[in-house]
């Protein structure tokens, strides 16, 4: 990591955190987020918003528009998810959006305070101040969420903290979250959210050497081919849990956390606990939080790797696809 002084890295965030603040008449229904002194955690203030946006009370998915494509690396619910946070978060929260194709995370929220806590050297990046949040959009079949037992998350492995760059070059680790949602077109050309999870990277993956080393820099093979004109990226293709393979998840906007004492900062329930064993034999609690008020409210029973995994998952890779042709003769 870049070595430079606290109040650098701390004049580069104050540069972007005290970007003009959206207009209030478009920053309705402002959630909590506490004050510098007792700041709430973002997260749940996060998913608090989320959830009001794309759920009624009783919980029930809302209808909206996306905009159009534009290419095929644009996005437009990642943009649209920006913007109500934008518009639900208080005007002391700032919501950055990575604006770029393949760049991880998509956004980043963060609070002004954290500038000062850097100068002062005293203060941790922990969710209270500053997170990370990935958006994994999936589809629904006839058989369900797809890729219910492991999908994709390219070359990038999913992790409780992830790496930010201040404009400097100055090396930022920060909390993450991963927001799932699978994403349902009506004939009307509008959506709906079927369901959504909002999922501490810690209930994913804890190992950081891991993080570092695949989206660090790596090396190539070049020279290769008959002409010595191509090359091999070797570039990392990952699969981890997907955690609305749970089917609990399924219907629901739900909050995953390692924090059992949101419910006082924001509108939710916690309403059972989950826990994850490491392959060292280690147990790792969380915590799933619903909107106060649907469904239920008594705590369901805790449960234990809830994720599915295939049951038998081998070393050795898939072949290629190969085009099968038939040579048969035809009798004249």
């Amino acid at each position: 990591m870049p070595t430079r002084s606290l109040k650098a890295a701390c004049n580069d965030i104050c540069i972007i955190a005290t970007a003009k603040p959206s207009p209030w008449y478009v920053r309705t229904m402002s959630y909590p987020a506490g004050g510098a002194e007792s700041p709430y955690d973002l997260a749940g203030a996060v998913f608090a918003a989320l959830a009001a946006e794309f759920f009624t009370p009783d919980g029930e998915p809302t209808v909206f528009r996306l905009r159009f494509k534009r290419q095929t690396q644009d996005d437009p619910f990642d943009e649209y998810v920006g913007e109500i946070l934008k518009r639900r978060l208080p005007d002391g929260i700032r919501v950055l959006l990575s604006g770029k194709p393949l760049v991880s995370p998509d956004l980043v929220i963060a609070r002004p305070e954290e500038a000062q806590l850097l100068m002062q050297g005293g203060g941790d990046l922990d969710s209270r101040h500053i997170i990370a949040i990935e958006v994994k959009k999936l589809n629904w079949g006839a058989a369900g969420v797809g890729r219910s037992t492991g999908m994709d998350y390219n070359s990038t492995p999913p992790c409780s903290t992830v790496m930010v760059e201040a404009d400097s070059g100055q090396l930022l680790r920060i909390a993450a979250f991963y927001l799932y949602v699978v994403l349902q077109l009506r004939d009307d050309g509008r959506v709906v959210a079927k369901s959504l999870a909002l999922v501490s990277g810690a209930a994913l993956n804890e190992d950081t050497d891991l993080y570092d080393a695949i989206t660090g820099i790596r090396q190539k093979r070049i020279g290769i081919g008959s002409y010595g004109d191509g090359i091999d990226r070797q570039r990392p293709m990952l699969v981890f849990a997907n955690p609305l393979g749970w089917p609990w998840l399924i219907g629901h906007a739900t909050l995953v956390h390692p924090s059992q004492n949101l419910e006082a900062e924001q509108n939710i329930e916690m309403r059972r606990r989950m826990y994850r064993r490491t392959r060292e034999g280690e147990t790792r609690e969380f915590f799933c939080y619903r909107i106060t008020g649907e469904e239920a409210s008594e705590p369901e029973p805790d449960v234990t790797e809830p994720f599915p995994t295939p049951a038998n998952r081998r070393t050795d890779t898939t072949p290629r696809g190969r085009f099968k042709i038939s040579l048969a003769v035809e009798p004249k």
